[in-house]
């Protein structure tokens, strides 16, 4: 009984401590156990703390605050936020002894992100896409669960005219054990968008979308034209894939 009542002394005494003291203090001493993470201008402590730039591969992904704490008897949680010019994101990630987990993951992506994937440049769209997954997994590195969907928001096509795009969504399943799938329409006046997402658990990525525009829609039709492939029969097709 005293050995237990010394080993629990001990742990509340390294989780305040841990808790109270600055992460400034230490970080230079610690910070090559966390590569390929990077954080700059850390404040608070390594249990509830902030970043105000994190790196991950040498990669930008902005600013950062956290909350670390035990979540089970083999489990920590970390509920994160990160966010920049581009994204505001908040998850909460879950670090077991086999597997990852990322619960709860909600936000926004500006449309611009996108734009400059897909090579979007003959005219401009406006907007963003609200996130909403309540599980994602990962076992060894590959996705083994996602469950969860984007959405268009306020998509709107300013140039070369000022046109509602209406909806795109892209909503993931698992039910099949080799690939994860994002099932992508779309609910618009203006242009239909089909396809789907693949996420192989080969480490393999594919896009493969088809993006049509309604009959008598020229400006949407001459907005795409930098996108993927295309059609002989009117639109675009975007094929893209990757590895991860």
């Amino acid at each position: 009984m005293k050995l237990i009542k010394l080993i629990l002394f001990l742990v509340i005494v390294i989780g305040l401590t841990a808790f109270f003291t600055p992460l400034d203090l230490y970080y230079d001493k610690i910070k090559r156990n966390l590569r390929p993470l990077q954080l700059e201008e850390v404040s608070g402590s390594v249990i509830k703390g902030s970043a105000e730039n994190v790196k991950y591969l040498g990669m930008d992904i902005g600013k950062a605050r956290w909350l670390l704490y035990p979540s089970a008897y083999n489990a920590v949680t970390l509920d994160v936020n990160l966010s920049n010019k581009d994204y505001d994101i908040k998850a909460k990630y879950i670090k077991k002894p086999k597997s990852e987990i990322i619960k709860d993951l909600k936000g926004t992506l500006d449309w611009q992100f996108i734009a400059n994937k897909i090579n979007f440049r003959q005219g401009k769209i406006t907007g963003y896409i609200e996130l909403d997954f309540n599980h994602l997994e990962m076992n060894k590195g590959v996705p083994y669960i996602i469950s969860g969907k984007a959405v268009t928001r306020n998509l709107r096509l300013v140039k070369p005219i000022q046109k509602d795009l209406g909806e795109i969504e892209v909503v993931f399943n698992s039910d099949n054990p080799q690939i994860i799938v994002g099932q992508v329409n779309s609910n618009s006046n203006v242009l239909n968008v089909s396809g789907a997402i693949y996420i192989h658990k080969n480490h393999r990525w594919e896009i493969k979308l088809t993006l049509i525009p309604l009959p008598g829609e020229y400006e949407v039709e001459y907005a795409l034209q930098g996108i993927g492939d295309r059609r002989r029969t009117g639109g675009r097709t975007l094929n893209m894939a990757g590895f991860y």
